[in-house]
């Protein structure tokens, strides 16, 4: 998330005069110690929350810059006592219709007020018209805008105060889902508790990928307890641990983790001022910290962070900014590193400061390029679990590709909720090359039945089409191949892992069958063969005629309705052939048909399923 663009900060504590500019979703503020790096994210605080440190009220002298004091007092300027906050805001999109892409809020504490004055640029930008809509407009929900962020500030220090106020507001956030209106009272605490388990799915997930362990929220179970705070327990085993009673480090994880839950679950804009977070986390935690906030925290906050550890200052993802905070001759100034800095000199000037920021850094990159050595192994090795599970699944041949890609549609449609659990694949060797193809056919499939070896480990099973050139070469299989119990048209070898079927044609192609002209298209109804795409393209049919007949050695012509008598008495339609189309209706047609077109090849899977069952 992008919502702050700049801050600039006038007169607080150690900051006489600076900005943060061009700002991402993650910013991270670096630099020696007491050089006021913090009090610009305290004073992000004071702007938001109206608080410098965490749940601390402003007060004027303590807060008042001392270098403009001084001024003030020489030159006694008592008017010019004022601390104030500029942030410039990128429009979000849901605001297109009524603030300006950019526009800037200031808020100014005065010596003798409590509140803050406001003001804001959006006369100046009305002016140059740069408003979407009128200024009346934008002045009402610069306002609504403004209500919906919220900034988290995240003290160094995280006590058991600092957690139960986060515990607190994850509550809030939980509590806030409503529960159906009609449960009885009595039944409340359980159907929270419920609900409850099931919303915080995803903050158990993200809290596990980063600290690998199990979290377990619970709601009270009593309705006196109902709206007392929830227990956050860890698991161990077979038990439970309170996460209070864990490693700073394990509480510390869950802080961004609660914080994104939250953020993602609401519709406002969150904002993160996160001191030091690499704080009660060894290295390998911080590393995956600083790649969290921005592969993922990023996109549901922005966040502004202080810190000294390389993880963080190393980061040169899409979406990171580094600044550097220097002492001044007047105060605090902040200059950035990355990217497109200010001036060259701050990045190496950090790097001094910081020491030994250049072995951290080439270790940090070292542990980098060996994370990710260990993921290209570890997704090598799955590739080959794969491909090792892939050579014991069952296989089952066809003579063309057109058959598979039909086969492969047929099961989805049959069968939704069930994967496939035998490969598919035609024998055309050339098959998905640039230039070849149509090396397919009964001869290379009986081919390839025939020299399947044992030591494979899996059945693999040959569809030959029910035609003359699938029947010739089915019945001239080997003698190593014989009928399958008792079975006709499905052979077994002797190995025990080949088999061979001629397509089971449905009875309504019988006729079809008879005249061994029975393809894998004739599954289905004439209806759906004559079907087109809408270019009118599909399969082309060579149609079976009768014009005459030969008695004695004579030709008799016949008239329109005496053929049409003997076509139907012969069922001349069954010796119709597919002269071409069939690519177009494998791919295009066939996936634009319904399950119930489908119906017929179940007789194919449930041979296929017998096959391989040993059924």
């Amino acid at each position: 998330m992008n919502l702050i663009r700049a801050v600039n900060v006038r007169y607080f504590r150690s900051v006489y005069n600076a900005s943060l500019t061009g700002c991402l979703a993650v910013n991270a503020i670096s630099g020696r110690n007491d050089v006021g790096k913090s009090n610009m994210l305290k004073a992000l605080n004071l702007f938001f929350n109206g608080s410098t440190d965490w749940q601390t009220p402003l007060e004027f002298y303590r807060d008042f810059s001392a270098t403009r004091l001084q001024q003030v007092r020489k030159h006694s300027i008592k008017g010019k006592q004022f601390i104030s906050v500029t942030v410039e805001f990128t429009r979000p999109s849901s605001y297109k219709q009524s603030l300006p892409k950019v526009f800037s809020v200031t808020r100014t504490w005065h010596r003798d007020s409590k509140t803050p004055s406001q003001s804001h640029n959006l006369e100046a930008l009305a002016r140059g018209h740069k408003l979407p809509k009128t200024l009346e407009t934008a002045r009402r929900f610069l306002s609504l805008f403004v209500n919906r962020i919220h900034f988290e500030y995240v003290p160094a220090v995280k006590d058991r105060v600092y957690f139960t106020h986060l515990l607190a507001r994850l509550q809030a956030a939980l509590l806030d889902i409503p529960l159906d209106e009609n449960n009885a009272v009595a039944g409340l605490a359980k159907q929270l508790s419920q609900n409850i388990e099931g919303q915080v799915e995803l903050l158990q997930q993200d809290f596990k990928r980063s600290t690998g362990l199990d979290t377990v929220v619970a709601p009270p179970q009593e309705l006196a307890a109902l709206f007392q705070a929830f227990v956050v327990s860890t698991k161990s085993g077979d038990d439970t641990i309170p996460l209070a009673l864990r490693g700073d480090g394990i509480q510390a994880k869950y802080v961004p983790s609660v914080l994104n839950y939250i953020a993602e679950k609401s519709r406002d804009f969150f904002i993160w001022g996160f001191e030091e977070p690499e704080n009660s986390l060894e290295y390998t935690h911080a590393a995956r910290l600083a790649d969290d906030m921005t592969a993922i925290y990023g996109k549901n906050a922005q966040i502004f962070l202080t810190t000294h550890s390389p993880a963080f200052v190393a980061q040169r993802e899409d979406g990171s900014s580094c600044f550097r905070a220097y002492s001044g001759s007047d105060g605090t100034k902040v200059s950035r590193v990355w990217p497109e800095p200010a001036q060259n000199h701050h990045e190496r000037a950090l790097r001094t400061e910081l020491g030994f920021l250049d072995l951290q850094a080439l270790v940090h990159a070292q542990y980098k390029r060996g994370l990710a050595t260990i993921e290209r192994l570890r997704d090598r090795i799955g590739a080959l679990e794969d491909e090792i599970a892939e050579s014991k699944t069952p296989l089952v041949l066809f003579e063309g590709k057109w058959d598979k890609l039909i086969v492969e549609e047929a099961w989805k449609k049959l069968r939704p909720s069930t994967p496939l659990p035998f490969i598919l694949r035609e024998v055309d060797p050339a098959s998905g090359a640039v230039q070849g193809g149509g090396a397919g056919g009964a001869d290379t499939l009986a081919k390839a039945i025939e020299t399947i070896h044992p030591a494979d480990g899996r059945k693999v099973l040959a569809i030959f089409d029910h035609d003359e050139e699938g029947i010739r070469r089915f019945q001239n299989l080997s003698s190593n191949f014989g009928v399958w119990k008792k079975k006709t048209g499905i052979k077994a070898h002797v190995n025990g892992v080949s088999f061979a079927a001629l397509l089971p044609p449905p009875t309504a192609r019988s006729s079809e069958a008879a005249a061994k002209n029975f393809y894998i298209e004739y599954f289905f109804e004439d209806t759906v063969l004559d079907r087109r795409t809408t270019a009118g393209h599909g399969l082309v049919m060579t149609d079976a005629t009768v014009n005459s007949v030969q008695i004695g050695g004579k030709r008799l012509d016949l008239s329109a309705e005496q053929a049409a008598k003997v076509r139907a008495e012969l069922k001349i339609d069954a010796y119709r052939r597919i002269q071409s189309g069939k690519d177009v209706f494998a791919e295009e047609i066939v996936p634009t048909l319904e399950a119930k077109d489908f119906e017929n090849l179940e007789l194919l899977f449930h041979l296929i399923d017998s096959v391989m069952q040993g059924a």
